[in-house]
């Protein structure tokens, strides 16, 4: 029997809110300043040091890929974890400049949006609270961003509500889109060992549309990895070494669960240039739900029929020694 096929249509060029990159200068001052602390600008996915002049300005220029993004100023705390200075702040300019006082945590930004309000509030209640907000006022940016950033803690029906909510100029925003996926993945019967798994497609670095499970009558090993862990970047060796020893027995495919499409691609050439195998993006977060992923690195193993037949968690001995065993 043919594997059943499943094909997630992920066209990320299409929305309003997702366009072709382009270079943002983020400047600013800091009044009040504390010179033996340490701030980072965090944007999407990334969090990029700055250098703050004595005078506490600072400028730095990222590329974003979407017309309409946040950003934020964190520190780092007594914890050593990032402690936020700002609010989210969402902008749609090439060029934004933030004015902070660093004791009370007041700014100023003359780019403010219209929802800029609405993203405040949502950030700082409680989930129950943000919940009925983005329920009474789906069709904002915000509303929509927090909704698919905390989609594990909303009712798959109330998802729903919002989604049947949305205007049509939201629906082809990437948050819409990570929301969609998480339902469809969510609609399906959770995996077991022994159950056959479904086919479905990805993106790979050229934006061409890969099958993930194959029907090649082989087993494959279909890793989940992440480039913001280092236990993901450290088994792109042990893939390596199995590919090396793999003798047309097996195939393999890496899957990246990244929020960018520059972070999957850029991040870590020095060890992602060693992938001679399928590598592919899970854009809109598909298959981290529909796999079940616990952590990262997790490697799934499926039989020739398309079965699960085993889940490897993790990058320790045991992982090593269950790969080896496909190629033995």
């Amino acid at each position: 029997m043919k594997n059943l096929f499943l094909v997630l249509v992920l066209l990320s060029a299409v929305s309003q809110q997702i366009s072709a990159q382009r270079t943002i200068n983020f400047s600013g001052k800091i009044n009040n300043f504390d010179s033996s602390e340490l701030v980072y600008l965090r944007l999407k996915d990334s969090t990029i040091p700055l250098e703050i002049n004595t005078d506490g300005t600072f400028s730095v220029e990222q590329n974003i890929d979407q017309k309409t993004f946040f950003f934020s100023l964190s520190k780092i705390s007594k914890n050593g974890k990032l402690e936020p200075q700002t609010p989210l702040i969402w902008s749609d300019k090439d060029s934004v400049f933030l004015e902070l006082d660093w004791i009370n945590k007041s700014y100023q930004f003359k780019d403010s949006m219209p929802f800029q309000t609405t993203s405040e509030k949502l950030e700082g209640v409680n989930d129950n609270q943000q919940i009925k907000l983005i329920l009474n006022n789906p069709n904002t940016l915000p509303s929509l961003y927090f909704a698919s950033k905390n989609k594990e803690n909303i009712s798959l029906s109330d998802l729903e509500k919002i989604m049947k909510s949305i205007d049509q100029e939201y629906k082809n925003t990437i948050y819409v889109k990570r929301i969609e996926s998480y339902l469809l993945a969510k609609k399906k019967t959770p995996l077991r060992k022994g159950d056959r798994i479904e086919n479905f497609k990805l993106p790979n670095k050229d934006g061409e549309l890969i099958s993930v499970v194959t029907d090649r009558n082989k087993p494959q090993v279909i890793a989940l990895f992440s480039s913001g862990c280092s236990y993901s970047i450290a088994s792109i060796d042990l893939l390596k070494q199995l590919s090396e020893l793999n003798t047309n027995k097996i195939e393999i495919v890496t899957i990246w669960d990244d929020e960018t499409k520059e972070t999957w691609r850029n991040s870590h050439q020095d060890q992602k240039s060693k992938i001679s195998w399928t590598n592919l993006w899970d854009e809109f977060g598909y298959a981290a739900t529909y796999l079940d992923r616990k952590l990262w690195p997790t490697f799934y193993i499926i039989n020739e029929n398309g079965e699960l037949t085993q889940i490897l968690e993790g990058y320790d001995k045991k992982t090593a020694r269950g790969l080896k065993k496909l190629v033995e």
